[in-house]
């Protein structure tokens, strides 16, 4: 109560004491908050790390694709054949389809045989010359790719004992063709 009653006063403030005119006087510096050489110690860890996860990456990439070829072909398509012919049991064209790409895949990946992206007719004639295809076999294989063909663009349809039968002549054709490759070893000897 004491303090309402004084009579207000604006305080005053003393004077500036002589001295330096105030002209030259500039605002705050500001202060960047990292050094240029701190800055460039970010640039370069970002770099080595950036190069380092491409470098992990590249390095996953090129093993994989190794471990994949070293997996051999005519393990590969005899089992891609067991595939097919088990989970396809309802359905004969993508049975027919699943077989004579197995097989397929493997003279492309296993003899270097381009196989995928032709026809049969093409596939057939790209076999011509080839050391480790004889009559029997070449003959084996067209019915093989013939029996395939009709199931695949004529709608025939298959019963189980022929869809045994069909990987059953694949199998034996893959086994044919390993032994043959197997046996051409041992018959050149040096002399």
């Amino acid at each position: 109560m004491f303090l309402a009653q004084l009579p207000a006063q604006s305080p005053q403030l003393p004077d500036l004491p002589p001295g330096p005119s105030l002209d030259r006087v500039r605002g705050p510096i500001e202060i960047p908050p990292y050094e240029p050489w701190q800055i460039g110690v970010m640039v370069t860890l970002a770099v080595l790390v950036l190069g380092l996860l491409i470098w992990g990456i590249v390095r996953f990439l090129r093993t994989r694709n190794n471990r994949t070829q070293t997996e051999l072909p005519h393990l590969t398509a005899i089992t891609e054949l067991n595939t097919a012919a088990e989970l396809t049991t309802e359905d004969d064209e993508r049975f027919a389809v699943l077989s004579s790409l197995a097989l397929r895949r493997y003279f492309e990946t296993g003899k270097g045989i381009a196989a995928l992206g032709r026809t049969s007719r093409e596939f057939l004639h790209a076999l011509n010359g080839h050391p480790q295809i004889n009559l029997e076999a070449r003959s084996s294989l067209t019915e093989f790719l013939e029996h395939c063909d009709r199931v695949k663009f004529a709608q025939a349809s298959l019963t189980a004992a022929e869809r045994s039968a069909l990987t059953e002549s694949a199998t034996a054709l893959i086994a044919q063709f390993e032994q043959a490759v197997e046996a051409t070893p041992q018959q050149v000897q040096p002399q």
